[in-house]
């Protein structure tokens, strides 16, 4: 259990870690994710210990090396972004609306891409890399739909929904219910429950096993979102269908296995 927690406090520890504040001391590590020094200044030294972080001069820490061979990993594997991003484009081509792909991290939608409308009354959309809460957002709620109940009940409605309009769902029940919804329609709207003036519709995108690993959307001003609002619904639905199908495509073809004499190769830096 203690192995378990400890695991558990690596994710808020590295997110305190960002571009507008690159370096943490541990007392402000302690404050900040509530643990005592001594616990804080364990786990630092820990992540230090496998590469995520660096310890820098007066015991301030960085992010570690060992971060840019794990996204150097990532980029070599199939990659949502890389697939969606075209469709994602003439998605928003199509209508001069922002288009949006996201991810599920850690129960809270993360903006991995996005294309920004071209008219005059525009919605600039979430800043890449901005995480939301996902009861309040359709790409939160189309990607959260297909979760476990009870993995919603111990991961989202464990806490006080957040309310951000007067549209926000912040009942337990009826975001359980709003999912249902969203399995029956295939897709998840946010009508003003974010921003008042602004509503989206989302669908999940899945990837070779069928798993939702992300969704994509349409978000536009309430005034134009209401006349297209059934065409954008299909389209979005198409468009992450097509995503999918990219994602299976696109599976990277298995490394082949050397068979004979066991050498040791040397790799030049």
């Amino acid at each position: 259990m203690a192995a378990l927690q400890t695991v558990q406090k690596i994710g808020p520890v590295l997110d305190l870690f960002t571009v507008g504040r690159p370096e943490w001391g541990v007392s402000e590590v302690a404050n900040e994710i509530g643990l005592p020094r001594s616990s804080a200044h364990a786990l630092l030294a820990s992540l230090v210990d496998i590469g995520l972080l660096q310890c820098r001069s007066r015991g301030r820490y960085r992010i570690g090396w060992r971060i840019v061979e794990l996204n150097q990993t990532l980029q070599g594997t199939v990659d949502v972004k890389t697939c969606a991003a075209p469709i994602l484009q003439n998605l928003s081509e199509k209508y001069g609306e922002t288009t949006h792909l996201a991810i599920l991290d850690r129960y809270r939608v993360m903006y991995v891409d996005k294309v920004v409308g071209n008219h005059v009354i525009n919605v600039s959309g979430a800043r890449i890399g901005a995480h939301l809460d996902a009861h309040c957002s359709a790409v939160g709620k189309a990607m959260l739909a297909h979760c476990h109940p009870t993995e919603i009940d111990r991961n989202v409605t464990n806490a006080p929904l957040r309310r951000l309009t007067p549209n926000t769902i912040t009942d337990p029940s009826a975001l359980h219910a709003e999912l249902k919804s969203v399995l029956r329609q295939g897709c998840a709207y946010d009508l003003g429950e974010a921003i008042s003036e602004v509503h989206c519709v989302a669908a999940p995108i899945r990837d070779e096993m069928g798993v939702v690993v992300a969704a994509i959307s349409i978000t536009a001003p309430v005034s134009r979102f209401t006349a297209a609002q059934h065409e954008f619904r299909r389209s979005v639905i198409s468009a992450a269908g097509a995503v999918t199908k990219a994602l299976g495509s696109a599976l990277p073809a298995p490394a082949p296995v050397e068979v004979g004499n066991p050498t040791l190769h040397a790799v030049a830096g």
